[in-house]
């Protein structure tokens, strides 16, 4: 189906940028809003499994990861500590 909307220049704007910025021409990017929207979601079914993995690593690369437990945390009895 086809669809046409009349928008001002400033969301115009604003929707191709966002859609620049995930790789999308302007029509696959209010396709997918558009989709999200009515609850259909079939984004999973149009990616590769490339594209997933590097969406996975970019969700990964925004985890905090320099927390460092304690040597005492991998201590049997601080682990069943009702137990000993």
């Amino acid at each position: 189906m086809k669809v046409e909307v009349e928008l001002s220049p400033g969301i115009g704007a604003v929707l191709l940028e966002r859609a620049k910025a995930e790789g999308l021409s302007l029509d696959e990017f209010a396709a997918r809003t558009l989709e999200a929207v009515a609850g259909v979601d079939n984004s999973a079914a149009k990616t590769t499994p490339e594209e997933r993995v590097k969406a996975f690593d970019e969700f990964l690369a925004g985890l905090e990861s320099n927390i460092a437990l304690p040597e005492e945390a991998f201590e049997r009895e601080n682990w069943y500590p009702d137990r000993w």
